[in-house]
């Protein structure tokens, strides 16, 4: 044997020590794969409220929007109509 073991009880017991790190190592690793799932969790559930708030807000700014381009056009009807009555600009 390479390591200094003296019987196979000896590599066992060394591969068995191994093995109970690694799963010691394991189970940290689980534990923090279970933090970062919850606030995974947490931040999809968030981004999900902003987007449906992000639509309504795209909503209202489009019907802001619809109703100042309606404004415009009645007040760019009006002032022909102010222009036709005053006649040509002399300038």
């Amino acid at each position: 044997m390479s390591r200094g073991f003296d019987t196979l009880a000896d590599l066992q017991r060394e591969t068995n020590a191994r093995l109970d790190q690694t799963n010691a190592r394991l189970g940290s690793l689980e534990s923090k794969v279970d933090v970062l799932t919850e606030r995974v969790g947490a931040i999809e559930h968030v981004l999900v409220d902003l987007a449906g708030q992000l639509v309504a807000h795209g909503r209202v700014m489009r019907l802001i929007a619809d109703k100042h381009d309606a404004m415009l056009d009645e007040l760019r009807r009006r002032l022909e109509l102010v222009e036709k009555r005053l006649g040509p600009d002399p300038h």
